[in-house]
């Protein structure tokens, strides 16, 4: 698909609609991350956008066709996002598509420590002035679902990396009680580091419960034929070998071995010298 670029126009030109605002408990590292994540996007916020095709992208932003969900899957928008971390902005602008010309700006002020407060403004061209006021809340709406799951996943990133560890005790050993009164998939913790313990056409099994990547919750992802798949970016990873079948130079972290004694119980133990 081509698209001919137009100098992009100043915000005081085009119609602002209306602004949101709202504090998250987030650090603004985990904000520009967030920012430039592009890949997320139909994955995260799959109630939002269909799919993403990525033409451009480095530290300064990116530039992508966006399949947005409710329009016609030959219906795609050109967005472009570019960050300013001088001013601690960013601009996403509809190059291309369904709201072309429209552009959102969004300010990001640092209040404490793991707290931002950000103001997102909404400039569409071309809206009638009674007209404004329905069309800002449409956009403010769209915004706080997209923060609602968002923060979530910053939130929850920023955890794992304050708890991330290095090496393990090898010899430690997890015992879990009786198999047939265990709640599948369980989550347990063995050596610092959490596993999903599940079985899998009678055979125990257990693997990481993040994604390799950014470290994503895998607990509540279904294993289909024998695959998981990472609700961020939507990796997939054989529970078995830990492999990515998705394509991803990256793979699950080692697993512990599941055991079954005489008795029932189930056990968690490293391979290798105790």
């Amino acid at each position: 698909m081509k698209y001919t670029f137009q100098p992009a126009e100043a915000a005081n030109a085009v119609n602002h609609v209306g602004s949101y605002r709202r504090r998250l408990p987030v650090s603004i590292e985990r904000m520009y991350e967030n920012t430039l994540d592009w890949a997320h996007l139909p994955h995260l916020h799959e109630s939002s956008f269909a799919e993403i095709r990525c033409l451009d992208s480095g530290a300064w932003g990116w530039r992508a066709e966006v399949g947005n969900v409710g329009f016609s899957n030959s219906l795609y928008s050109l967005i472009e996002l570019k960050l300013d971390r001088q001013a601690r902005r960013w601009i996403t602008r509809n190059l291309a598509g369904p709201n072309e010309g429209a552009e959102i700006w969004t300010h990001v002020f640092v209040k404490g420590e793991n707290m931002l407060d950000v103001v997102v403004d909404f400039y569409v061209p071309d809206v009638p002035p009674e007209a404004k006021e329905k069309v800002g809340l449409a956009f403010a709406k769209a915004y706080e679902q997209l923060y609602d799951e968002d923060v979530a996943m910053m939130v929850e990133r920023q955890q794992q990396i304050d708890r991330r560890v290095e090496g393990f005790d090898r010899s430690e050993i997890l015992v879990m009680g009786p198999a047939n009164e265990l709640a599948l998939p369980a989550l347990v913790t063995l050596s610092r580091r959490d596993f999903v313990v599940n079985q899998i056409a009678d055979e125990w099994l257990a693997y990481a419960a993040r994604c390799p990547h950014q470290m994503g919750p895998l607990i509540e992802s279904p294993v289909v034929e024998g695959e998981v798949r990472c609700p961020w970016h939507g990796f997939t990873f054989n529970v078995r070998t830990g492999d990515c079948t998705s394509g991803a130079a990256c793979q699950l972290t080692e697993s512990p071995i599941v055991a079954v004694d005489d008795n029932g119980v189930l056990m968690l133990r490293w391979a290798g010298p105790q």
